[in-house]
């Protein structure tokens, strides 16, 4: 089963609705499921440890833990088996394989000030860069909690990590608290969002909070990294409309793009809409976001489908 990126169920959410028809339903009553668990850690944070235990189901004599093993529990407990966190994932068989799978990691996260645990969700089948959702768990008054619902977009986070390999928050210009960096497609190109770790309150949020007045009138843009891979568009010239400002209130400048033109790709500005559901909080970048370019030395900004072709960065699902 294929879901495009615009229109797909993020992970938890999808794999909610799958508990309409129950957990655990089999298409057959000849397939028999064999529970086990994998434990992870443990991981020390503060001055506790913590272990992951995943209780799964595999489905007897199944030779593909991609289509045959899921994850129907997840747990974390402490080092005298104290229950800190749990959370019961939904499942489905069709014929003698699950509908859907689902998979988890553990590692600890290092912070300026404090330590945490991140914990990472996979399913299969997936779109290339979906099926994927973290979660942060640190210290509050001494038990263990999540800093949000787990967090779903298109793309990928972006850890950095100390010289022995430990995840690690990051760090944003003129920002005090720390931040991981979410890495999300929006149709063109991808858009670095930093997200808020606050270790005090135990809450995770996007880091900017923006508002600009533009000709269509109030939206919550920021501006942000970018990364873009441009693809030849061929020997032909084309040309985009280079506006000085990311709004159609002002005058674009036709700029020639030459097949061997030297493009830049500077920032974006665009909104982010964090949407917190029952199950998850999913991130997605909002319709018409703005890309700044710099073109053989002339800087400015594009918007258009029509300008994003031109330049080299076609549409893709």
């Amino acid at each position: 089963m294929v879901f495009s990126l615009r229109n797909r169920q993020s992970l938890l959410a999808l794999l909610a609705a799958l508990s309409l028809f129950g957990a655990g339903v089999c298409a057959s009553a000849q397939v028999r499921l064999e529970d086990f668990s994998q434990r992870l850690g443990p991981f020390e944070v503060g001055a506790q440890r913590f272990s992951v235990v995943l209780q799964k189901k595999r489905v007897a004599g199944g030779a593909d833990p991609d289509t045959h093993e899921t994850i129907a529990r997840v747990e974390i407990r402490d080092a005298a088996g104290l229950l800190h966190y749990e959370q019961t994932l939904p499942y489905r068989l069709v014929g003698n394989a699950f509908q859907f799978t689902i998979d988890a990691s553990a590692e600890r996260l290092q912070g300026t000030r404090n330590t945490g645990l991140l914990l990472s969700y996979g399913s299969l089948p997936s779109p290339p860069l979906g099926g994927q959702a973290w979660q942060v768990f640190g210290l509050f008054d001494g038990k263990l909690v999540p800093f949000s619902k787990p967090i779903s977009f298109d793309g990928q986070l972006m850890l950095e990590r100390t010289a022995n390999g430990v995840a690690k928050t990051a760090s944003e210009p003129n920002f005090q608290p720390e931040v991981l960096r979410g890495k999300l497609w929006s149709g063109n190109f991808f858009v670095i969002v930093p997200l808020r770790v606050d270790w005090l309150p135990a809450k995770m949020s996007p880091a900017w909070r923006c508002s600009k007045l533009t000709a269509k009138g109030p939206r919550a843009v920021c501006e942000y990294r970018v990364e873009a891979d441009r693809i030849a568009t061929g020997d032909a010239l084309t040309f985009v409309r280079l506006f000085p400002e990311a709004d159609e209130g002002f005058t674009p400048e036709h700029v020639v793009v030459k097949p061997d033109s030297k493009v830049e790709f500077l920032a974006a500005e665009a909104e982010i809409v964090w949407n917190d559901g029952p199950e998850e909080a999913n991130l997605s970048v909002a319709e018409d976001p703005w890309l700044k370019v710099r073109i053989d030395g002339k800087e400015g900004w594009i918007h258009t489908q029509e300008d994003f072709d031109a330049i080299g960065l076609p549409q893709t699902n």
